[in-house]
């Protein structure tokens, strides 16, 4: 028979052997049950992300996409401010890696490149130095129904696409080597550079629709816009006035510093502008700035009579809905005399009232034209 001490040494045996065979079925990265957890994550992430169709350093954060083309910039829209931060994620830095390697990249990373190459995420993520670029606040993103835009990229910093020989070594790597088999060789030639380069590789994209079931939306309607007169828009707490300013710099007469040009052309030529119609916009939300819209006067400035914009947006945490308001001011007609005074003045301005949530836009959704 055991003794009371035998069958307590027995019984800590056989939890012992529970411990270890459970410790090692599943912490190790190498056992089944992780392989089948990254497989279905990476299908995941790439069912999330666009991938380029062709080797690019630009994140096109706000942009709208095309289905044909990618991302399109428009040359009027107002800049968003962005925000890098490091990935953490292996499953992403994984999926990263092996689109700039299928991309035909190249690292940058150095000699370590090669002991890298041959490791698991967080060797990669070294390698790769992969970046998550997204905008400080997707609010600011000029959403339109029916249009996807880039709210996310992913960027390989240390990658580079080169199309050359040159007098260096480096990491020997293109699109029909085998993850993992790269090894660092050096490449010696004489022959001028036959291509581009760029340094940083873009390699997915994830974009975003408005959620047509959330949206909503309230007009003010076009209003009349008189001189140094103030138009109150009450349920959204704003009020715009009118007045004709003269620019004489040095001689206290000029704009505001923020002041927003009604179109580029405007801009371009704002130093040579003598007169200028100025729309100031003042809210009730001690929170929110005074903006102040211009448009040219003297010399006048063609197809300039007009101006749309976001002038104010925000999130609703309790909701998870973008807030924005877009003003529209156009001048029917206006025209100042030789002695800089108003001859002519007829304007209209309105108001819109938006909120809405997006969701995520996948790959397969773009295809069927679902979104």
């Amino acid at each position: 028979m055991i003794n009371r001490d035998g069958r307590v040494r027995m019984v800590w045996a056989v939890m012992s052997v529970i411990i270890l065979f459970f410790l090692n079925g599943c912490v190790s990265t190498s056992g089944t049950a992780m392989q089948t957890h990254q497989k279905g994550m990476s299908s995941i992430t790439e069912e999330e992300y666009f991938t380029t169709k062709k080797p690019v350093d630009k994140a096109y954060i706000g942009c709208a996409w095309s289905k044909q083309f990618g991302p399109i910039e428009d040359p009027l829209a107002d800049e968003i401010e962005i925000k890098k931060e490091k990935s953490l994620s292996g499953i992403q830095q994984d999926f990263a890696y092996n689109l700039g390697v299928g991309l035909g990249g190249q690292s940058i990373a150095g000699p370590q490149a090669e002991i890298g190459a041959s490791g698991g995420s967080v060797e990669k993520a070294k390698l790769s130095g992969l970046e998550i670029i997204s905008p400080v606040s997707i609010a600011d993103i000029a959403f339109e129904s029916n249009l996807s835009y880039v709210t996310e990229a992913l960027r390989l910093a240390n990658f580079k696409i080169s199309d050359e020989k040159s007098n260096k070594a480096g990491l020997n790597v293109g699109a029909g080597t085998v993850i993992g088999s790269a090894t660092a060789t050096a490449e010696v030639g004489t022959q001028a550079r036959r291509g581009t380069e760029g340094e940083g590789l873009v390699v997915a994209y994830k974009l975003h629709t408005i959620d047509q079931k959330s949206y909503t939306k309230q007009e003010s309607g076009n209003r009349p816009l008189e001189l140094e007169k103030t138009v109150d828009f009450p349920k959204a707490g704003l009020f715009a006035k009118a007045s004709l300013r003269l620019i004489e710099p040095g001689a206290g007469k000029s704009l505001p510093r923020n002041v927003i040009w009604s179109c580029p052309k405007a801009n371009a030529k704002s130093r040579d502008t003598v007169a200028a119609w100025v729309i100031e916009l003042k809210s009730t939300d001690p929170r929110r700035k005074t903006m102040t819209i211009a448009f040219p006067a003297w010399p006048t400035v063609e197809d300039c009579q007009n101006y749309s914009g976001v002038i104010f947006s925000r999130i609703d945490p309790a909701t998870d809905k973008i807030i924005r308001q877009k003003i529209g001011i156009v001048l029917i007609d206006a025209e100042v005399s030789d002695d800089m005074k108003p001859r002519k003045w007829d304007a209209r301005i309105s108001l819109v009232d938006e909120s809405f949530n997006i969701k995520p836009v996948s790959p397969k959704e773009m295809a069927m034209g679902s979104n």
